[in-house]
């Protein structure tokens, strides 16, 4: 309920013109949140991990850390989203590529690609897995091909190529998924905004987690649009009949630009999910820390 209470608060109050105009600097909104997201990056970079372990920070928007193994893996990680000229917090964009292992980004929309975390990355010498039409061409990111499989730190890393949410094909937006091995067996696969009701490019079932986007895939199942032929609920059961995730965690409520733009936060959906499906589903707030194994 508190989530769906953020959200209201957020269409009611950070559009143009509202009190918490995100415009507007300083923004007391965003710095309330980034406070509570940079306690959560301390409590989870300094976590001790038992072995077999595995450690989630829920960052911003869809971005995660996993921690397992001795090893800090990172996804579509954007340390302060900077759409209105947000100031990071000193030394964060190098704080975190200091303390990740492996950096990958499932496309290069803003809401889930840094320029900067990623130079930080380059300069680091350490790899940051993306579609090969989705790297920055200034930038030697460690690009994989549709169904490269890569090792790195004991982790096995498969890379998938997939249609955006509310996209026709492939080609309207260079997007891929990842699918994680990690050292001890867990398996987890990381969606990015990957339409999930247009299949999973042949990658294999029975993931302990899948990590999947916000909303509606596309007008087939979006409330009131002239195509629609179904409901959230029955877009999300076709990727649990296809990939059979032990569970699902959600992703991409709530995010700024989208409110501010005049989309709901959705959190509504999410607890619709979380209460109908018959996979174990969860939420989580940026800045949350919690144990998936």
């Amino acid at each position: 309920q508190k989530l769906i209470d953020f959200g209201h608060f957020l269409e009611k109050h950070a559009r143009p013109g509202c009190a918490y105009d995100l415009s507007n600097l300083p923004n007391q909104l965003w710095q309330t949140i980034e406070t509570k997201m940079l306690v959560g990056f301390d409590e989870f970079i300094t976590a001790e991990v038992p072995a077999g372990g595995v450690l989630m920070l829920q960052w911003y928007n869809s971005g995660v850390f996993i921690k397992t193994a001795g090893r800090v893996l990172a996804f579509d990680i954007v340390p302060v989203p900077r759409y209105y000229g947000w100031p990071e917090p000193e030394g964060l964009t190098a704080k975190i590529a200091e303390s990740i292992d492996l950096l990958f980004v499932t496309h290069n929309h803003q809401d889930h690609y840094d320029s900067e975390l990623v130079k930080a990355f380059v300069s680091a010498n350490k790899p940051v897995y993306m579609h090969p039409d989705a790297a920055p061409a200034d930038l030697p990111a460690s690009i994989l091909k549709n169904g490269e499989q890569t090792h790195g730190f004991g982790f096995s890393i498969i890379s998938r190529f997939a249609c955006h949410v509310w996209r026709s094909n492939l080609d309207e937006v260079p997007l891929a998924f990842f699918d994680v091995t990690c050292p001890g067996g867990f398996r987890f696969i990381f969606c990015g905004d990957a339409d999930y009701t247009k299949g999973f490019n042949s990658a294999v079932a029975g993931s302990d987690i899948l990590f999947i986007t916000w909303r509606n895939p596309g007008p087939l199942y979006e409330d009131g649009h002239p195509e629609q032929i179904g409901t959230t609920i029955d877009a999300v059961k076709i990727a649990i009949a296809e990939l059979l995730p032990r569970r699902l965690i959600l992703q991409h409520y709530g995010e700024l630009d989208h409110v501010y733009r005049g989309f709901t936060a959705s959190y509504e959906m999410a607890a619709g999910l979380i209460s109908k499906l018959s996979v174990p589903a969860s939420i989580f707030f940026w800045g949350d820390v919690t144990t998936l194994r």
